[in-house]
């Protein structure tokens, strides 16, 4: 399983490059997001002083797991993504930088957490694969790879208008996530739900059907 990492990349600059001239981000709900990210992190494996998000986008997610005590330092490809992102983090514990998954910005075994939030999907299965892989090369033992995947059941609407082979793409079998990750690397991996509809970050319980309710479901991976 191989992946064309350069037209992948080129894939994200071009799609995401159009998209800020014409989409204002949900800051309310990057927030939620990030709060449920920390509350992930701390309830998996504890606390971490620094963790890089990978897609850092316009940095809503960064700037409130920032406020959980953790240092982000957040990538990203579209140079427009990030003059936003620095624009709303000038006030946050977050560092920024243009670079790719497929290619970290950091030394083997050098993190102790790696997040992403919304960003697997738009890729295929060998692209997917590429970035656990560097994903699990920057992570120290013990390290943690927490993600996240669109659940079908509550995108009903735009499953059902997308092509079958896009379907694939942005909503595989939850097995298809875990045997990647095992081919990367991994060896320790649970899911936790995402946001789930009126409760935002709120603690839930960790059961298939309330993962299944929730915008997306995260995979929480560690590394041996």
């Amino acid at each position: 399983m191989t992946t064309n990492t350069g037209s992948a990349e080129a894939y994200i600059v071009d799609r995401y490059e159009q998209l800020w001239h014409r989409w204002q981000p949900n800051f309310d709900y990057k927030y939620t997001k990030g709060r449920r990210i920390a509350q992930i992190i701390a309830t998996t494996g504890g606390p971490v002083p620094i963790a890089m998000e990978l897609g850092v986008g316009p940095g809503g997610v960064a700037a409130a797991v920032s406020r959980h005590g953790i240092k982000v330092v957040g990538i990203d490809l579209s140079s427009e993504a990030l003059i936003r992102a620095r624009e709303h983090c000038r006030s946050e514990n977050v560092t920024l930088m243009r670079g790719s998954g497929f290619s970290l910005p950091v030394r083997d075994a050098g993190l102790p957490l790696v997040y992403a939030s919304q960003v697997l999907h738009l890729f295929d299965a060998a692209g997917r694969l590429a970035i656990m892989r560097e994903v699990h090369r920057a992570l120290k033992p013990g390290g943690r790879f927490v993600f996240d995947m669109k659940n079908a059941s509550s995108h009903v609407l735009r499953v059902l208008r997308y092509s079958a082979e896009r379907r694939h793409k942005n909503f595989p079998r939850q097995g298809e996530i875990v045997d990647l990750l095992r081919q990367a690397g991994f060896v320790t991996i649970r899911k936790r739900a995402g946001v789930l509809p009126l409760l935002g970050a709120a603690p839930v319980p960790n059961f298939g059907i309330v993962r299944r309710l929730a915008h997306t479901t995260f995979f929480v991976a560690t590394k041996p």
